[in-house]
């Protein structure tokens, strides 16, 4: 039985993009259900307003338009339609997301002005609100998220989640807080909602129904859902902020509804731990609730926890999950490197269908497991000469001794590197999450050595490289290109001339990623001064079994995935890597690679546009043994500037750095 903590801290995130927040106490936990799991509910923190304060009675209209990331969104189209005397208004948001209006009241003592604002930005689902400003007692700034315009493919969809919640709220009684009164009002919000498809004339009878029954949950739960449907994402957090308090106040009226309602938005907003939280506490509510345990399982595999992930998925698969918790599994029992079973339960999932039909989250899994397939075949047995006949001799850093470093002070026991672990772990994901798209100038020395290492041939190039941030905000990683810079159509380029191209360093810090940890071992070495600071010296293997990061390496029609050994050199007072070199783990004879070295030193960074610094790569040498020969590269970054609308018009349809492939390539960054 695998238990699950959920995390009980108190959290700074909502549903919704608030200005300020406001934490509660911490609300009576209800009974849990499923031994061996914390199910203690981190305080829900509901949102809240900035105030605006200005002089004589006038109406004020006012917002902040933000992303469910919380990105601020300029330029968006915003049109305010008063209900009643007032003109219709339509601009535009400001560079820092916000807008404001003002409307003067024909009676001064008015306590009524209700207007329908209606937002919208290219790429982004129209943000629809109806707003009484009778409601606050001071002007504020109102929150107005944009929820993008195609949904991610790998989180539940709305349909599927409108599906389940509407078969759950269309029709209940008396024992859940509604009274019989209302009962007829709330009949006719589902008629318009369900029967006719129209939830935003479906909101005035939930909303009279929620103002006469204050106390019942689900009423509100369907009130918050038929707001999402209608544009309103800020008010149905609200909603369900409420719906979950009267939860967690009386649970035999209570709505589980609200619970998973939550944890979803919890998901869409790529927070699996926080929407764990809620997801568990639904499935005390309802334990055979086959979509909340489906959902566990997705915010499970977001955390990187496939064991957890797989009980779960399993669990729902036998309380009637659909088709889609079979291709989580699959997905969590690759994690587990349980390869044949992900391969069953994929064919299991595809029910006789081509793979290359199927949406293109499937198809990457589908890929995923081929992939692993054939990494498992590769590295089943030793590593063979070229001859096939002896072991190449290989690096062993996991088992380097004090006397292989000069300077080096050994370390004592382990018991330091835990902490090591976690305060490298923590910039590397500080670093993945805060970088922006980045330009800099890459200068790359390009050599064919002699067997005495002398360079018997070389030539230099430049390029302008780029480092993109990835579209999905919960998968840490960069997509790396570089472009040309002064091309001579004349001169032929490294790859034609039998050079290699080498690219992926600033994602080669990623097998500190608290998310990637597990997936090698590490052994602490001691410290040793390294360009004049005093480093921790930490040795790390990946593990074949449970690694997804690999690079890879190309030559001809063939490509073999390429993992790593190493070490790093990590600042004993900022805890962040000042150099970092890896070698491969095993030699490929099948690319006939034997050698594939990388040294990486790196530089403090500033952009002008922000005061925060990043480490990133300033000189890398990689060196590779392939066919017998050696070649070397030596790179070197500068005048790192942050990627603008300006680039964007220059650069189109970027080539990545490796796109030859009848020469050799070398990747280092994470394969997708």
């Amino acid at each position: 039985m695998f238990s699950l903590k959920c995390d009980d801290r108190l959290s700074s995130v909502t549903l919704s993009s608030a200005i300020l927040l406001v934490c509660l106490a911490v609300l009576p936990a209800i009974a849990q259900n499923t031994p061996g799991v914390n199910t203690q509910l981190p305080p829900w923190m509901p949102m809240t307003t900035k105030r605006i304060y200005i002089e004589g009675k006038v109406w004020v209209v006012a917002g902040k338009v933000m992303t469910l990331e919380g990105d601020v969104v300029p330029g968006a189209r915003v049109q305010v339609s008063p209900l009643g005397a007032g003109k219709l208004r339509i601009f535009n948001t400001d560079p820092s997301g916000d807008f404001q209006t003002f409307y003067s009241p024909i009676v001064e003592r008015a306590t009524e002005f209700k207007v329908e604002l209606t937002v919208s930005k290219e790429g982004f689902q129209s943000a629809h609100e109806l707003i009484d400003l009778g409601d606050f007692p001071e002007p504020v700034r109102l929150p107005i998220t944009l929820l993008p315009e195609e949904e991610d493919s790998r989180l539940l969809s709305r349909q599927d989640l409108n599906s389940h919640l509407l078969s759950e709220l269309q029709s209940f009684g008396p024992d859940n807080g509604i009274s019989v009164k209302s009962e007829k009002e709330y009949v006719k919000g589902v008629q318009e909602f369900v029967g006719k498809g129209r939830p935003d004339r479906s909101l005035r009878y939930f909303s009279d129904v929620v103002k006469k029954n204050p106390a019942c949950a689900k009423c509100r739960t369907m009130l918050s859902l038929a707001e999402l449907e209608s544009g309103n994402w800020d008010g149905a957090a609200r909603d369900v902020d409420s719906a979950i308090a009267l939860t967690l106040k009386d649970p035999r009226t209570g709505s589980p509804e609200a619970m998973l309602f939550a944890g979803v938005m919890q998901s869409w907003m790529h927070n699996p731990q926080t929407a764990t939280n809620f997801l568990v506490r639904a499935n005390d509510l309802d334990p055979k609730d086959a979509l909340v345990l489906q959902e566990i399982g997705r915010a499970q595999l977001q955390l990187y926890k496939y064991e957890i992930a797989d009980s779960y998925l399993s669990r729902a698969l036998v309380a009637g999950a659909g088709p889609e918790a079979r291709l989580l599994r699959a997905k969590a029992l690759l994690g587990k490197n349980d390869v044949g079973e992900a391969d069953a339960e994929m064919n299991r999932y595809l029910n006789g269908r081509e793979a290359k039909t199927m949406p293109l989250w499937a198809r990457q899994i589908w890929g995923e497991i081929q992939s692993r397939k054939k990494i498992n075949a590769l590295y089943a047995g030793p590593g063979k000469g070229m001859s096939g006949t002896s072991d190449i001799a290989t690096v062993d850093y996991l088992h380097y001794s004090a006397g292989q470093f000069k300077g080096l002070e050994a370390a004592k026991d382990q018991s330091q590197l835990e902490g090591i672990l976690n305060a490298v772990g923590k910039n590397v994901a500080a670093l993945f999450k805060d970088f922006q798209n980045t330009t800099s100038l890459e200068k790359v020395r390009l050599e064919k050595l002699l067997r005495n290492g002398k360079t018997a041939e070389s030539m230099n190039e430049k390029f302008l490289y780029l480092c993109l941030m990835p579209s999905d905000p919960g998968v840490p990683g960069f997509t790396e290109y570089r472009k040309e810079i002064d091309l001579d159509v004349r001169k032929p380029g490294a790859l034609e001339s039998g050079y290699m191209l080498t690219s992926g360093f600033v994602s080669a810090a990623l097998i500190f990623h608290p998310a990637y940890q597990s997936q090698s071992t590490f052994r602490h070495l001691g410290r040793q001064m390294m360009n004049g600071r005093e480093t921790y010296v930490i040795a790390f293997a990946q593990l074949l079994q449970k690694a997804q990061l690999f690079g890879v390496f190309r030559s001809g029609d063939k490509s073999a995935p390429i993992f790593e050994q190493g070490l790093a050199w990590i600042d004993v007072q900022n805890n962040r890597i000042v150099r970092l070199r890896t070698d491969l783990l095993k030699p490929l004879s099948e690319v006939r690679l034997t050698k594939e070295t990388t040294q990486i030193d790196y530089q403090d960074v500033h952009f002008k546009q922000s005061a925060q610094g990043f480490w990133l790569p300033k000189d890398v040498t990689v060196t590779v043994g392939w066919k017998g020969k050696t070649l070397r590269n030596v790179h070197h970054y500068s005048d790192f500037e942050l990627f603008n609308v300006a680039h964007t018009e220059k650069i189109k349809n970027p080539e990545p750095a490796e796109v030859n492939p009848k020469v050799p390539a070398s990747s280092q960054g994470p394969h997708k």
